[in-house]
């Protein structure tokens, strides 16, 4: 399977906002569909995992939206009256828990799905695990400095584009000063993916001892950070709080026209979510 980012989708899908309704509602197709790129299960293998998506999913519609509503609501008040960097640190912090509780929940089914997989199919997921994330490295690796940061600019405005529209002068440094200290710590960025990867590989090929494959999957997915060398930790912490001060600066620096557009976008989605929770 894809490893922890299949399950991020869950949560990432729904909080862009874009088309949230449509999206969530065909989130047990997508799933499966991503799945099937990186390994090929059995029937029953695939009865076993359509059942544990569509109780993650019923668990997330049923506890999961609320929260995300009522997160959005407190955002949304505190944008309109003076966000915060401390704020904005506290919402980054809540987004994290969020979609590690999704593998929490999930453990005590995704445990004997795992012990279920052929000595192949684990080598199958693993390689295409690989391929995937060196595809992602060398979107990295291959560009010197000023061109990761230039381009994790222009994915950064563009994002932010969608919720205020396009951004003043001021509003493009702050994005910039955050994305130049951001990168000086790629390097150990890579070095800890590839240690989780072999970490999750390791894991995989040992699956036999359910306890300690719950144990290590436990650690990879839903307590990650104590895995984390203490360098990367300092330097995530780091970013963290370089975010926080750059979202508080561009907060305050929006216009009254993106303001609107920002309360007219959070509220939509807001509502969204009060209806995809109460299905």
């Amino acid at each position: 399977m894809k490893g922890r980012w299949v399950l991020v989708m869950v949560l990432a899908l729904v909080l862009t906002g874009c088309s949230t309704k449509f999206v969530y509602n065909w989130l047990d197709w997508i799933i499966e569909w991503e799945v099937a790129d990186y390994v090929d299960l059995s029937r029953s293998q695939e009865t076993q995992f359509e059942d544990m998506v569509d109780e993650m999913l019923a668990w997330h519609r049923r506890e999961e939206l609320p929260r995300y509503r009522h997160q959005l609501l407190t955002l949304r008040h505190q944008i309109n009256h003076q966000l915060t960097s401390e704020d904005a640190l506290a919402h980054i912090g809540r987004l994290e828990q969020h979609w590690l509780r999704i593998f929490d929940h999930l453990m005590p089914r995704l445990v004997p799905l795992m012990q279920t997989l052929t000595d192949e199919q684990v080598e199958q997921l693993l390689a295409n695990i690989r391929r995937e994330n060196q595809k992602d490295l060398d979107r990295y690796l291959n560009k010197d400095f000023d061109q990761r940061v230039a381009r994790a600019n222009k994915r950064t405005a563009k994002s932010l584009k969608r919720w205020v529209g396009k951004l003043t002068p001021l509003q493009r440094q702050a994005v910039d000063d955050f994305n130049h200290e951001r990168h000086q710590s790629m390097d150990l960025w890579v070095a800890y993916r590839q240690a989780w990867q072999e970490r999750f590989g390791e894991a995989l090929r040992n699956r036999s001892d359910g306890q300690r494959l719950q144990s290590e999957l436990r650690l990879l997915l839903v307590t990650p950070d104590k895995i984390r060398p203490a360098g990367y930790r300092a330097q995530l912490t780091i970013n963290q709080h370089n975010f926080a001060d750059a979202l508080e600066s561009i907060n305050a620096s929006l216009t009254g026209k993106q303001r609107k557009r920002l309360n007219r976008e959070l509220g939509s989605l807001i509502d969204d979510l009060a209806d995809l929770s109460k299905n």
